[in-house]
């Protein structure tokens, strides 16, 4: 069913109204470190439609400003990439055309993986075509030797309560930390992160804060307890868990990383020997069964002159073919239904670092963009590091952390 629309609907337009047709295509920030990947992408589309031509642009930080000014000169591009926000801000102010009136969306939901489709959603219609992704939890990574010595069997290691459970054991066993979750970070609220992970709401009904239930304050205790039983270190109070992950790890004093398998770059140049036995297996989930991330999109601008073309260049661009191929030139996390079992994707050597990058980029079928940010959101996150804090150095309870937290978040999200 999927091929003979595709065939009938799209890759069958006529090709008298596309004679002689250029399209304007926009990319942000990708040249010119992947000018090699889009020029080709570009040239495999044009061998297969030589009716179209394509002219690419690459814009970076005056995107947004620069399409608003292209629309109101009548100078609109035909396929642009913008991210999740940018997407609905542009939907909202009726620059674009809905995908789905293009493409049928029970199509779209058999091209893309739907969780990601469903980004792009906004009053029912689908406003982009889903490009290339992220992870913020990617994979797991460790070392074998440590959890040897611990008697921990990674195959064990199936939700986040395993990995604290397997931390405990490595620190009493071996005297090295074992996963190093965050809980404290300058540029968001990391612990936040951790509800959601654990299918606890951040709102209510009603879009009020309400991370304070009796199941969020055992959470926090959980950690709580951790800390202070040193199973998982105070320094997280004052490092950000990535950065103090790749310093432990290399040193052999951290037996596991959970996160972008490029950290393993890292971990390569400071120990080689460690790099070499370091073993991948899939990211251990939290309740929730998800893991946060997000996507870019390709859209088709309301006043493009050149709309089924453009369609038909975007549909190409995103389709799994492509996207494998620049999984296998940068580790973006393929949006394109069907990934997970793309030959493409699987490692042709015992190299962590490419076993790592193939299995992030075949888990697409596991992005959520997590809760939407407050208004206010630098005062607010910075109310909420500040009592996650106090309660991990004992100096407010894990419940009257969350209660103030709460309370000053519904106060001020205004």
């Amino acid at each position: 069913m999927l091929k003979r629309w595709l065939t009938a609907s799209v890759l069958a337009l006529s090709l008298s109204a596309l004679a002689q047709t250029q399209i304007e295509f926009w990319t942000y920030y990708l040249s010119p470190n992947f000018d090699n990947y889009i020029k080709s992408t570009i040239a495999d589309f044009e061998k297969e439609n030589p009716t179209i031509k394509v002219r690419w642009v690459d814009k970076q930080d005056t995107m947004e400003r620069d399409l608003t000014a292209a629309v109101a000169l009548g100078k609109a591009p035909d396929v642009v990439n913008l991210w999740q926000d940018s997407t609905f801000a542009a939907a909202q102010n009726k620059i674009l055309t809905p995908i789905t009136q293009l493409v049928n969306r029970n199509v779209l939901n058999q091209l893309y993986y739907p969780n990601v489709l469903d980004m792009f959603v906004m009053d029912g219609q689908v406003y982009g075509l889903p490009w290339y992704g992220w992870l913020d939890q990617g994979v797991m990574m460790y070392n074998p030797d440590l959890l040897q010595k611990a008697g921990v069997d990674v195959r064990t290691i199936r939700n986040t309560d395993d990995l604290l459970a397997a931390s405990a054991r490595i620190k009493q066993a071996t005297g090295a930390y074992g996963w190093l979750p965050p809980v404290k970070d300058p540029n968001g609220a990391s612990f936040l992160g951790r509800f959601f992970l654990e299918g606890l709401p951040v709102y209510d009904k009603d879009g009020k804060a309400a991370f304070n239930s009796p199941a969020h304050v055992a959470l926090l205790q959980k950690y709580v307890d951790a800390m202070k039983n040193d199973v998982i270190p105070q320094e997280l109070l004052r490092k950000e868990a990535f950065q103090l992950s790749n310093e432990l790890y290399s040193q052999g004093k951290a037996a596991i990383v959970v996160g972008a398998p490029t950290t393993l770059n890292r971990v390569k140049e400071a120990n080689p020997d460690l790099y070499a036995k370091t073993r991948i297996a899939s990211a251990p989930l939290g309740k929730a069964g998800i893991q946060t991330g997000g996507a870019m999109s390709l859209v088709v601008p309301r006043a493009s002159k050149n709309q089924s073309a453009a369609i038909r260049f975007a549909l190409f661009v995103t389709n799994r073919t492509n996207q494998v191929k620049f999984a296998n030139v940068v580790p973006i996390v393929s949006t394109a239904a069907g990934s997970e079992n793309d030959p493409g994707l699987k490692a042709k050597s015992n190299d962590p670092l490419e076993i790592g990058k193939g299995m992030n980029s075949a888990s697409g079928r596991l992005i959520n963009p997590g809760f939407k940010p407050p208004k206010n959101t630098d005062d607010i996150y910075k109310n909420f590091n500040d009592n996650v804090e106090a309660a991990f150095l004992g100096r407010k309870t894990a419940k009257q952390a969350l209660d103030d937290a709460v309370a000053f978040w519904n106060a001020n999200a205004k």
